[in-house]
């Protein structure tokens, strides 16, 4: 509980500028929630505080103006509320708790430009609740609260005030100090509220910080409700050997496994003595994050901008103004030398090993990754949720809609044979080979113990300091499961979390990946019982040649280069290639459960059938966000995502997908691509459309969704006619000149320079957020930016160099100067030095001789492949070619 809340108020007139100042004003204040005006931030903008979080309104014209923020203390529970945004006010909003219930604090920035109606003042703070406090700058002067006149903006919401039975708090005292000798201070940053007794609010001016306005500091007497932490079984303290005692105390080998109701019980009880000595082997953890610490010299200047700034705001003289002048600029340089000293010293201890927990790879990928709080979400009805418990049961019910078999069309009678065929009597099989210790051992150490643990909390990392006996216990548990084909239901619950899906509104449901989080035991089981299915799935060649998804040694480069041999076969005979590349909706959470068993059945021995039978059925998930879980909802469809198993499961399903002599198919998982090819662009069409009307019977019977928006007809040629259009569920593909398969952009004439822009901008915009550190001002050793480079930013251009490097010399060029321009940067090369010279003192070869390296290993790869269909691929083509166009056979002899 925070009892006396700590609150600010300030107009920034840009926030940016003020980073390092605002750090030390929030630390040196002990400010739990500051609400700021005056922004000027955009979609790109991001602002991140150690031990914060940090909410912000942009103004609706998306340009750097106007904008409010909030930045409040992590450890304080809270949710975010809707954006109110309009030329006229932008508000930022959050909800707290407190004894008295929810709390409403909101930022605010007015301009000074509009007058706002009393309707309009009231359409915002009907928004805010019953209680709230919304404090900002709202450019609206009046004598009631302190301004030195009235004006027809302070009239207004003083009757806002007056007729809505609001309150307002201000300091008395000026808070905007104008830099014009003609314009006089007046006051206009204060707080409206509404539901808060008087006496539990208190305001004073203050001095600090560097604008044309000054912070308002606000105390609220209030019982704030604190975050409840996030339950874990062990962290960097916990005693390991405590741990380990407390198990082989409590653990027994002697229990029964011979019913599902042993197995149940025995997964239960594992449970609880894991739980119990991991919570009792582990002290509490506090929350680790850096403290920003001021140095004393900067302590000092602060107090004396202080009191010159106080002195300026007594005298209003022009030495007074210069002084204050001097020392701001004075504290500013101050800041940016201390922060760059920080970050420095930060770069020369950034290493990439394991003695400092890989932190230069923590720090790349904070880079990468820049992690955004949740909005509010609107709920089919219209309405949202703020809340997160609300935003869980939200996602919930749309997640249970999702894991649904599509509909069955006219197929009852079919659907009632396979179930019948399902229940026919097994035939008698020899038992499961049973798993031996050191082989769950094993396959537990190799376990990464850095992972998300599921539901129970239970991580890798723990398994790893198990002792024997309960190694033991695992082994009989999990021999058990394969003996009695029961798969506990406990290992069945999936722990949902969402993340949002890039470029998509933030507020829709259905722009969130579901990322599920399932029990650490259960993955050990299906590892072990992977290795036993891919035996008899590789012998008796259950997974079709053209399937190269999740398979060893199959990757997408070599998929790819499938379709574009295909391809330039076409150009070579002057041929129409009709291309159909298909997208299959929510293909893996939407397997039909009854269609997935029949399959299994027939080409699995009956004990394998039994297990997976109980481990696809009676699953459940729940939905987390941030400390809130929701109920248990049923799982009715598809392969569990997030699991071992589930990928091979898929491709059991998908491997009777129709082929036909007449086209190429090619798939990986389910990215598929059909090409039929002809002279005649309406024959080609013709064998395409043929083949897709068997997939589509195929589609109906097997209960798949196509997603006809999304599949796209593109005609591959040298020619100007293109092929007629093509359909699927009667719906008509869409015709592009270029299509992105697996990865990589294929335009209709193949000269791959779609690929090379596209992949060109991802590195500009990669290396801008890595250009503090690759860049010639960073300290970091060149050793670890080239590292960076090679690992980071290298593989973005080097992906598909097999396939792409068969573009013109004027496309690869485009790589090679971003190749060179980077290298000069990351050792600060002075004009006079060539490309080449740093290229061999670096020891990094030049895009060309990476084309040519590529090449080479890739053919030999492709020359021991298992898969006939790619062994061929690279085997030089024939001398007198019609066209003069580089092909990946080329590349060896190519530079």
């Amino acid at each position: 509980m925070i009892k006396l809340l700590q609150l600010a108020i300030w107009n920034a007139n840009g926030l940016t500028q003020h980073i390092e100042e605002l750090k030390a004003f929030i630390l040196d204040k002990h400010i739990d929630i500051l609400l700021i005006s005056e922004t000027h931030f955009t979609e790109k903008s991001y602002l991140k505080i150690p031990g914060y979080l940090v909410y912000h309104t942009n103004h609706p014209s998306a340009s750097a103006r106007g904008g409010s923020a909030i930045i409040i203390k992590n450890i304080i529970k809270h949710y975010q509320l809707n954006n109110y945004s309009s030329n006229h006010l932008q508000a930022t909003s959050v909800s707290i708790e407190d004894t008295n219930g929810p709390l409403t604090i909101s930022a605010i920035y007015s301009p000074p430009r509009f007058t706002i109606k009393q309707n309009q003042y009231e359409d915002y703070f009907n928004t805010l609740g019953r209680r709230f406090i919304s404090g900002g700058d709202y450019n609206a002067k009046h004598t009631f609260w302190g301004s030195r006149i009235t004006t027809p903006k302070g009239r207004q919401l003083l009757k806002t005030i007056e007729d809505n039975n609001l309150r307002y708090i201000s300091t008395g005292e000026p808070t905007y100090w104008p830099s014009d000798q003609n314009k006089l201070p007046d006051l206009i940053d204060f707080c409206v509220t509404k539901g808060i007794l008087p006496n539990l609010l208190e305001a004073k001016s203050c001095f600090d910080l560097s604008s044309d306005h000054s912070p308002v500091l606000v105390t609220l007497y209030a019982n704030v409700v604190n975050k409840d932490k996030q339950p874990e079984l062990c962290n960097k303290l916990t005693n390991w050997y405590f741990f380990r005692q407390l198990v082989n105390d409590k653990i027994t080998l002697n229990i029964p496994l011979k019913t599902a109701d042993d197995i149940e019980a025995a997964v239960k009880i594992f449970n609880d003595i894991i739980q119990k000595a991991g919570w009792t082997a582990t002290p509490e953890h506090t929350n680790s994050y850096t403290k920003y610490t001021i140095p004393a010299h900067i302590r000092q200047k602060i107090e004396d901008k202080r009191r010159l700034r106080k002195q300026w705001h007594q005298l209003k003289t022009p030495e007074s103004k210069r002084l204050l002048n001097s020392a701001t600029r004075e504290l500013k340089e101050l800041f940016n030398s201390n922060k760059n000293e920080n970050v420095k010293d930060f770069l020369q201890n950034l290493t990439p090993t394991k003695s400092t927990d890989y932190s230069l790879w923590k720090t790349t990928k904070k880079l990468k990754h820049t992690i955004k709080t949740l909005p509010p979400i609107r709920t089919p009805l219209g309405s949202w949720a703020r809340s997160p418990s609300e935003k869980a049961n939200v996602f919930a019910a749309h997640l249970e809609q999702v894991f649904q078999p599509p509909p069955s069309e006219h197929q009852s009678d079919e659907d009632a044979l396979l179930t019948h065929l399902l229940e026919t009597p097994y035939q008698l099989e020899p038992p499961c080979k049973p798993f031996k210790c050191t082989e769950i051992r094993d396959t537990i150490r190799k376990l990464n113990p850095n992972k998300s643990p599921g539901y129970d909390l239970i991580t890798g990392k723990i398994l790893n300091e198990l002792p024997h006996v309960a190694i033991k216990f695992i082994t009989q548990l999990m021999n058990a499961i394969l003996r009695l084909g029961h798969f506990p239901d406990q290992w069945k619950v999936a722990q949902i979390i969402l993340i949002p899906k890039p470029g998509k509104p933030h507020t829709e449901v259905s722009s969130y990946r579901p990322i599920s989080l399932l029990p650490i035991l259960s993955k050990v089981f299906e590892k072990l019982l992977l290795k036993r299915l891919l035996i008899t799935v590789e012998n008796d060649e259950l997974i079709p040649e053209h399937q190269f998804g999740f398979r060893h040694m199959h990757s997408t480069i070599e998929q790819t280069h499938r379709v574009v041999e295909k391809i330039n076969e076409t150009y070579e005979k002057k041929h129409y290639c009709s291309a159909a590349f298909l997208d299959i909706a929510q293909a893996f959470d939407r397997v039909w459960h009854t269609g997935l068993l029949y399959k299994l059945k027939q080409v699995l021995p009956t004990n394998y059938f039994i297990i997976l039978k109980s481990y696809l059925l009676n699953r459940h998930f729940l939905v987390k966000v941030e400390n809130q879980h929701t109920k248990l909802f049923p799982i009715n469809a598809g392969v569990p995502q997030g699991s071992v198993l589930g990928p091979l499961l898929y491709l059991l399903f998908t491997a009777d997908l129709p082929t036909s002599i007449e086209t190429t198919i090619s798939t990986f998982a389910d990215d598929t691509a059909i090409l039929a090819s002809d002279e005649d662009p309406t024959a080609a069409s013709q064998k395409l459309q043929s083949h897709l009307n068997t997939i589509q019977l195929w589609l109906k019977k097997w209960r798949v969704k196509a997603n006809e928006s999304k599949s796209v007809h593109v005609t591959f040629t040298t020619r100007r006619q293109v092929c007629p259009p093509v359909y699927l569920n009667n719906v008509q593909l869409s015709q592009h000149e270029d299509v992105k398969y697996l990865g990589m952009h294929l335009d209709r004439r193949l000269t791959w320079r779609k690929h090379i822009f596209s992949k060109r901008k991802q590195l500009g915009l990669t290396f801008n957020k890595m250009y503090w550190l690759l860049g010639p001002k960073s300290k970091l050793s060149v050793n670890n930016k080239l590292l960076i480079y090679k690992t980071i930013i290298k593989p973005i251009w080097s992906y598909g160099i097999q396939l792409w490097g068969s573009s013109s010399t004027s496309n690869i060029e485009i790589l090679e100067r971003f190749h060179s321009k980077a290298l000069r940067m990351i050792i600060n090369a002075p004009w006079f030095v060539s490309n080449a010279t740093i290229s061999k003192d670096l020891q990094m070869p030049t895009v060309k001789e990476e084309i040519r390296r590529y090449a080479t290993n890739y053919k030999a790869r492709l020359s021991a492949h298992p898969n006939k269909l790619v062994t061929n691929l690279m085997t030089p083509l024939d001398a007198n070619r019609r066209l003069k166009k580089h092909h990946p056979q080329d590349l060896l002899t190519r530079f």
